[in-house]
């Protein structure tokens, strides 16, 4: 019978607005305000008003001009990246008033804009078998890694590693409140720079510096001149380095998305939040761009992270700096905000040239605190926890200490901060295969390749973008090849093992069903030489599904030799399904050891080597098994070709 196929404090701290860490603990109301008191204000003057020289801008008779503009006195306090200047206030004010009071300055002629230094906070705070297997310990904690499948939607990470786990000349930029040395982070990061220009919001003791190193980011109630709660430091950045490239395969803890590319800290938040002009001036070095008074950055970076963000629109500061970094090639990943409103209404994640990523559960829903809209581009996993270190959030490295920092630990966290780190690993990834990318062509690829919503979910693309970023179909669509071999791996072909590997028998099927058995629900033969598509290797293969209520399966007994643990086989996915209903298994006596969601968004277009490290079953014999399982509705085609061991 033949199937159809389916081809188918202080005052000084309120000189800035806040971007807030985009993150948050377990059930806490955002306890950030929306706007704060600030001090500062950030100018830029018109180009040919020969006022561009620090030196001209702090002029005494220049200050009179926009201090009487002002209706007070102010103050030069430095110049910043994009030919502007900081000014300070005689006092913190609100920011409407502030703001008055920039657009009475910005109504001088030679005035381009002028607009308050706003502070902004972090956006994030505490709150299968793979292919490609880390041997890190917690790594089967990291449920935001695995392969999407009901009950668990994963960036499938596992299956893009088995492409690419990063290059060496690939830098991935995280502005953040700065990196804590840890175990796990151990020549993962280089270089990086303190951008704090306030001491007070720095706590360590001196302004900018070329030492990144948090130190933490505690504060008492009440000290940062509005009503607030005390804080323990939240070691933020170091939870969002780890996501994006902890060091993997060590043996410890938990893994990153990119184990080879290397992130630069960017120290931009400390005590009470960070300035706008310390940020925009951070976005300027991490993409390679000149900074009055800062050595230039010798390693630009490709993919800038800010897990970061305050209320209102995106400011003339933010734009300027984000369209300078784009330009230059870096791809701008923001978080959408913890506060379940509109992100249209949150900065930076309004600001155009930026990918705005929402935060989903484990089940793919919209996070319950994660801002929604049409700013949103994409969504990624950024948990949902009940309860402080919650195993439904996201786990990553972090530190023990309330205040300054302690012994290295690991911790859940949630929030569109975690989300956004997912993005920019992904988009490391990517670099990492097609250096030449434009940022523009990393958003559409992502868009394009992502794993749909589940039925039923609170999240659509109308509200949270496209879909959850698909690590592996990202990897795909931009490797040029309809078959991706491994870098780190000798390709098997046929079946027909080497002198080190034995032979799984009858692995390429050119034998018919010889060594398997078949089974169908509909009774259908699985091996065969098909015309449905065209065999990886010789003229036989498997095709299991094909039809709907169909459950087949192949299988037969091996034994998994010590020094060739990894089970690789070629397989093609072709689905007119959406996700979360029709699925490929692998198991092991029984046992599941590898998840593959077959569905649209998944089509490989062509054969894909796929990998399954069975190193716990060595020199064992067991029964492996390949299986599909199709719904009640559109069908799902898995074919299957080249099985073998490989070490």
């Amino acid at each position: 019978m033949k199937k159809t196929i389916a081809m188918v404090s202080l005052t000084l701290v309120m000189n800035m607005v806040v971007f807030i860490l985009w993150g948050k603990t377990a059930n806490a109301q955002e306890e950030w305000p929306s706007t704060v008191p600030v001090d500062q204000l950030i100018i830029k003057y018109k180009a040919d008003a020969n006022l561009t020289e620090a030196a001209q801008a702090q002029a005494d008779s220049q200050m009179e001009r926009i201090s009487a503009a002002a209706g007070m006195e102010l103050t030069y306090f430095r110049p910043m990246s994009g030919d502007a200047h900081v000014i300070r206030l005689p006092e913190k004010i609100s920011e409407e008033r502030a703001l008055e009071i920039a657009a009475e300055i910005s109504a001088l002629p030679e005035v381009e804009y002028a607009e308050p230094d706003s502070i902004m906070f972090p956006m994030g705070e505490s709150g299968i078998t793979p292919q490609a297997t880390p041997n890190d310990p917690l790594y089967g904690s990291q449920w935001h890694y695995f392969a999407p499948t009901a009950g668990n939607y994963g960036v499938n990470a596992p299956a893009a590693w088995d492409i690419t786990t990063g290059a060496n000349n690939v830098y991935t930029a995280v502005l953040d409140t700065g990196i804590r040395p840890h175990t796990d982070l151990t020549g993962r990061w280089v270089g990086g720079y303190d951008m704090i220009s306030h001491l007070y919001v720095a706590n360590d003791g001196n302004g900018r510096d070329s030492d990144p190193r948090d130190p933490g980011d505690w504060v008492a109630a009440n000290a940062c001149g509005y009503t607030h709660n005390a804080k323990d430091s939240s070691w933020h950045g170091t939870h969002v380095a780890g996501t994006i490239g902890a060091a993997s395969s060590n043996g410890k803890g938990v893994a990153g998305l990119n184990w080879v590319s290397q992130v630069v800290p960017v120290r931009v938040l400390g005590r009470c939040g960070g300035l706008t002009s310390d940020i925009a001036d951070g976005i300027r070095w991490a993409a390679g761009l000149s900074v009055t008074g800062v050595p230039a950055n010798t390693r630009p970076a490709k993919v800038i992270n800010m897990s970061l963000g305050g209320s209102g629109s995106c400011s003339s500061t933010y734009q300027s700096a984000i369209d300078a970094a784009y330009n230059a090639g870096s791809a701008v990943i923001v978080s959408a905000g913890n506060s379940n409103a509109n992100a249209g209404n949150y900065r930076p994640a309004n600001c155009n040239h930026v990918i705005t990523v929402a935060a989903t559960d484990r089940n793919g829903n919209r996070a319950y605190y994660s801002n929604y809209g049409s700013t949103v581009e994409i969504s990624a996993p950024g948990g949902a926890q009940s309860y402080a270190n919650d195993p439904n959030g996201v786990l990553s490295t972090l530190n023990t200490g309330t205040r300054g920092p302690a012994a290295d630990n690991y911790e859940y966290y949630q929030g569109t901060s975690m989300a956004a780190p997912h993005v920019a690993g992904v988009a490391s990834l990517m670099y990492s295969l097609q250096p030449t990318l434009t940022p523009a062509e990393i958003l559409s690829e992502m868009q394009n390749t992502v794993t749909a919503f589940p039925g039923g979910s609170t999240c659509n693309t109308s509200n949270c973008g496209s879909g959850i970023v698909n690590a592996a179909t990202a990897l795909r669509a931009v490797s040029g090849a309809t078959s991706i071999v491994p870098a780190i791996s000798q390709l098997l072909f046929a079946g027909s093992g080497t002198s080190s590997c034995p032979a799984i028998p009858n692995g390429n099927f050119e034998s018919g069903a010889v060594s398997w058995v078949e089974n169908s629900s509909f009774g259908f033969t699985l091996i065969d030489q098909w015309i449905a598509v065209t065999a990886h290797s010789g003229t036989w293969y498997a095709w299991l599904g094909g039809v709907v209520d169909e459950i087949a399966y192949i299988q037969q007994q091996v034994t998994v030799p010590s020094s060739c643990p990894n089970l690789v086989f070629y397989h093609w996915i072709d689905s007119t399904d959406i996700c979360g209903y029709d699925y490929g298994f692998v198991r092991i006596n029984g046992t599941i050891v590898s998840t593959i969601q077959l569905c649209s968004p998944n089509n490989t277009g062509g054969w894909v080597q796929r990998s399954i490290n069975l190193s716990s079953y060595a020199n064992q014999t067991v029964t492996l098994q390949i299986r599909a399982e199709n719904d009640f509705s559109a069908s799902s085609d898995w074919f299957i070709d080249d099985v073998a061991f490989q070490p």
